[in-house]
């Protein structure tokens, strides 16, 4: 990718307020805004608007890839990409993500559904807001309003762990669940069927990346790579002075999107991001 193009190109993107980050396998970079749609990014083409489809003033929670679609999860319900176009699907309520793993799993502010474009069903915690989901080779652990739940796939049932406090992203790390909460702290699996919490002063951990085996944190203050000291949970800043919503992993390149300060990127040969101004 040519970097300065990608850099000189997006002066009128700074003001956009980014919540989410995904790539095509062909080297289409995506980025979700709140209310001013999806824009994307091609070495030849630069950035450019990709909304047709999308009505105004639309909060896009998430952009996910499933089957080679690409999804967006809005306040105003699910819409999917085809032939450059989105299109709204059955699906009006809230939605917060969309998996692929086997089935297409759709995470929504009335519960768990399952399906596809034309025949999403409920599958579990219905009118419950659902926000994130984990695949394990044993279980499907839920991130919702209440905590936690899980799937076991031996036996077919779903239990609770309940939190008082909703879990909106989960990761796994040094085979711990863990998961950010809607409080901003972090909850940490004890393998006991219950959780150690953990609040940062200061901060607000929005969402948890994983890539290759390490865990990324998402906050208010900034990104975080999260490591493990002795037992202690620990977080090693990458000195970013904006809200970062999210964190890709894309060729060479460590992108993150931020609320104020548009979105930033670094490669892997230096130690600070730069913005695409």
């Amino acid at each position: 990718m040519e970097t300065n193009r990608f850099w000189q190109s997006s002066n009128d993107l700074l003001p956009l307020r980014f919540t989410t980050l995904t790539a095509s396998s062909e080297g289409v970079l995506y980025a979700g805004t709140q209310g001013k749609g999806v824009f994307q990014f091609t070495p030849l083409r630069s950035w450019e608007e990709a909304s047709q489809g999308l009505p105004d003033h639309l909060h896009i929670h998430r952009l996910d890839w499933v089957d080679a679609q690409l999804y967006a999860s809005t306040n105003c319900g699910l819409y999917v990409m085809e032939d450059d176009v989105w299109l709204k699907t059955t699906v009006s309520d809230p939605c917060y993500r969309v998996i692929g793993w086997g089935d297409r799993f759709l995470l929504t502010s009335k519960g768990l559904l399952c399906g596809s474009e034309g025949e999403w069903q409920p599958l579990a915690y219905q009118g419950k807001k659902t926000f994130d989901m984990l695949v394990t080779p044993h279980f499907l652990f839920l991130g919702y309003e209440d905590g936690v739940a899980f799937y076991d796939l031996l036996t077919g049932d779903w239990s609770n762990l309940p939190l008082n406090q909703a879990v909106t992203s989960m990761a796994v790390f040094n085979q711990m669940l863990i998961g950010t909460t809607s409080r901003g702290g972090l909850v940490i699996g004890n393998k006991m069927g219950g959780f150690h919490q953990i609040h940062f002063e200061g901060m607000h951990l929005n969402r948890l990346i994983s890539h290759h085996g390490d865990v990324y944190v998402c906050a208010n203050t900034g990104v975080y790579k999260l490591f493990d000291l002795n037992g202690r949970m620990l977080l090693h800043s990458y000195n970013v002075q904006a809200e970062v919503t999210d964190l890709l992993i894309w060729r060479d390149l460590m992108l993150i999107s931020t609320l104020q300060a548009g979105i930033k990127y670094k490669n892997e040969h230096k130690t600070a991001f730069q913005t695409i101004l």
